[in-house]
């Protein structure tokens, strides 16, 4: 083909300086989209290898689980730029800034506002509910929306805004976007977290073991207790002293596990602290969360493989005319 040989001799003579910068940068950017590539296909394993619980049965640690999105107890969370409930969001407000440079216009949009809820909310299953705590993890909303004003702080979106001829018309001179994407309480979603449940019977109470955590912090304040457990006044704990200061503390640690065993147990499910193990939260069924990954991993794919193939064709030219 002419125009690629054409290609092949300009590759050939562009200076070694340029040539290897160009091709370290065309390297680089094949690579962010292979790595995300990458990141999707392996949450997507995950999701298809961890088995989904009900939130009364779940097992402590890392758990799959299914069900609605709710609201907590107390004041409803409200997506600041929409104002509307939601159990998550996300929203970003951008300003379209205009360059001149050698007589032509350009504009771009900076971002000036932006903000991620980080409030708790419910899972809701057949069995039982969980709290979500959101702060860390990869979160794929359901719900999101576009518009444009004139003022940094905008007005409310609403529902005729979405068809996207209306949006097409409405961008026109105007130099705020609003963007925002929420979970809102009813739909379905899907979390992949550490479960952990908090407070009343649920965890195994271990006796013995509060008891020594109990004897440890006592012996670290030596005057305290030999002024309460030794009874001759010799200025040491022998074994009958030692006996009486262990049941005393196993009264403690009895009588303050009986005050919290009617609090309610709470389930909670968050961050991981493990990139191995990643913290997902989307919206939809498991089957529409892979066929999302597949299709971001795909897209980043096509936009990687032709950048790297460029890259390689280029230096193999490169070291064969030298």
């Amino acid at each position: 083909m002419p125009e690629l040989e054409l290609y092949a001799n300009s590759v050939q003579h562009v200076p070694p300086g340029e040539f290897w910068f160009f091709s370290i940068i065309c390297a680089v950017l094949a690579a962010a989209p292979f790595w995300g590539a990458f990141v999707f296909l392996k949450r997507k394993r995950v999701i298809e290898d961890t088995p989904t619980s009900l939130v009364r049965s779940a097992s402590q640690g890392y758990t799959e689980l299914r069900g609605m999105a709710d609201l907590m107890d107390g004041d409803p969370i409200h997506a600041p730029l929409s104002m509307r409930e939601c159990t998550w969001y996300t929203y970003q407000v951008e300003h379209r800034e205009r360059h001149y440079s050698g007589g032509k216009q350009s504009s771009r949009w900076a971002t000036v506002d932006q903000g991620t809820s980080d409030d708790l909310f419910y899972l809701v299953d057949t069995s039982g509910r969980c709290a979500i705590d959101p702060d860390g993890a990869a979160v794929s909303p359901q719900h999101r929306n576009i518009w444009y004003g004139t003022t940094r702080i905008p007005g409310r979106y609403h529902d005729s805004d979405g068809v996207w001829w209306a949006r097409a018309m409405g961008q026109l001179g105007q130099p705020y976007r609003y963007s925002e994407r929420r979970i809102e309480p009813g739909d379905q979603i899907y979390a992949l977290g550490h479960f952990t449940t908090h407070g009343g019977t649920a965890l195994r109470f271990d006796k013995d073991a509060a008891v020594g955590e109990l004897l440890r912090e006592w012996k670290r304040d030596q005057p305290s207790m030999l002024k309460r457990f030794d009874a001759n006044g010799d200025g040491q704990i022998d074994a009958r002293e030692w006996d009486t200061a262990r049941r005393e503390a196993e009264k403690e640690v009895l009588a303050a596990q009986n005050g919290t065993a009617g609090a309610p147990s709470v389930d909670v499910l968050g961050r991981t602290g493990s990139q191995r193990r990643p913290f997902v939260i989307a919206a939809g069924t498991e089957d529409d969360i892979i066929t999302k990954y597949n299709r971001r991993a795909a897209g980043l794919l096509l936009l990687a493989v032709p950048l790297l193939c460029t890259a390689i064709w280029a230096i193999s030219i490169r070291l064969t005319a030298v």
